[in-house]
């Protein structure tokens, strides 16, 4: 199966349940396809919430809504069926969305490219948390549901570990000397996998969530306590 746009698509996001797929492109643009075995995709909408590049894309409220973050500062949320605004947080951000994590049915998170990460009630539409360690932009987030904690990586070099209940960074690694792109869990904790812009990816060995770890850059570590 393959999508085709026109334009550079930034982020895609899978329906949690149905076999849907949301695309976020350069041109502020969302597109949704249906997808099936053996059968080419169906493209059911393409509608443009923002004026400038859609660089994020998520699901969220099990799949009835979809979040979308842009360079425009703002955050917005569409119909899944029509791909219509219900929903528009302008100047959500100071700078440029690049990232949106889900964490629970009635939380996300958005960072920026300055370096700042917003946690954002869906029912109040207002931020309930605010983190901002990171120097450059936020280049991904992974959610910790066990600890309640958001891992981040950055366009700085660094990873850092943001704790929901304090409301607080509560460790971030040293600064390496390529930019970190993504981040997975693997192991139940044991290990994070995060990949590099110019070296392999490194693997971070250790419990992220309650001990120090160790992070593995080839021939080069870093600290990070959790």
């Amino acid at each position: 199966m393959e999508a085709l746009h026109e334009e550079t698509p930034f982020d895609l996001s899978f329906h949690p349940s149905s076999p849907l797929v949301a695309t976020s492109l350069i041109t502020g643009e969302l597109h949704m396809f249906r997808y099936a075995d053996g059968l080419p995709l169906e493209r059911l909408f393409a509608e443009k919430p923002h004026k400038d590049s859609c660089r994020a894309v998520r699901f969220v409220d099990s799949g009835t809504v979809i979040l979308t973050g842009s360079a425009d500062m703002s955050i917005v949320a569409s119909d899944v069926e029509t791909g219509k605004v219900i929903a528009r947080l302008d100047d959500a951000h100071g700078d440029a969305i690049n990232r949106l994590v889900c964490l629970t049915e009635t939380t996300v998170a958005s960072g920026d490219d300055a370096g700042c990460i917003k946690v954002w009630d869906t029912r109040q539409r207002s931020c309930c948390n605010t983190f901002h360690r990171h120097e450059d932009y936020i280049s991904d987030m992974t959610y910790v549901a066990g600890s309640d904690q958001i891992l981040a990586t950055s366009g700085d070099g660094t990873l850092s570990v943001n704790s929901l209940r304090g409301n607080r960074v509560k460790s971030q690694s040293e600064f390496s000397e390529d930019e970190l792109l993504s981040l997975v869990i693997m192991k139940n904790g044991q290990k994070v996998v995060v990949e590099l812009q110019v070296e392999p990816c490194c693997c971070i060995r250790g419990d992220i969530l309650r001990t120090a770890v160790t992070v593995f850059w080839g021939t080069h570590s870093l600290l990070i306590t959790c």
